[in-house]
């Protein structure tokens, strides 16, 4: 095991963790995995996955600004409007990126990391809002993830996005709960 890898694999988790649990520790500890990751990504030619990393810096920051607001201290909803609107904006970059992946890179699965790049994006603009949605985004992603990583033979990786994939599933039940007691107090 790589000690980059393993790095990332601890800290990725501690972070998906801590996204669970609504907590804003989820940022600083994210970006150690960022840093991480983006290393490692680079190496493996997943460039896709590389934006994805450059991208979860930027906003990370801003979802970090966005969470010490005292007004965005709870999950909550979309209106469906809202979330038909995110759904499409994902569909719509997924072949711009594709594209790019396919024709400008030597990408290991252009399709694939196009997808991952495009719920990524978005997922962590959501999550940034301290959306729910974002939990359903993260879910596809690491769904693709786990399959794209153990191609790559980053098995340990392979290993963390399914991990995280189970915690996703208890984030979704978790901000629900918050949820429901934030509309009854």
């Amino acid at each position: 095991m790589d000690i980059i890898e393993g790095v990332g694999f601890v800290t990725g988790i501690a972070a998906v963790y801590l996204l669970y649990k609504n907590h804003i520790l989820t940022w600083p500890v994210g970006f150690i995995n960022i840093g991480c990751f983006m290393w490692m990504f680079w190496q493996q030619k997943l460039y896709g996955d590389f934006i994805v990393q450059l991208i979860f810096l930027t906003s990370g920051i801003w979802g970090w600004a966005n969470w010490n607001q005292k007004t965005l201290k709870n999950p909550s909803k979309f209106t469906n409007p809202n979330r038909v609107i995110w759904i499409i904006l994902t569909i719509l970059i997924t072949p711009f990126t594709t594209y790019y992946l396919k024709n400008y890179t030597d990408c290991s699965y252009p399709i694939a990391e196009a997808t991952i790049l495009s719920l990524s994006i978005f997922g962590q603009g959501l999550t940034a809002l301290r959306k729910i949605e974002n939990w359903y985004w993260w879910l596809v992603a690491d769904f693709l993830m786990i399959i794209v990583y153990a191609k790559n033979e980053l098995y340990l990786t392979s290993v963390y996005a399914a991990i995280i994939f189970v915690i996703g599933i208890f984030g979704i039940l978790s901000w629900n709960k918050l949820i429901a007691k934030s509309t009854f107090d």
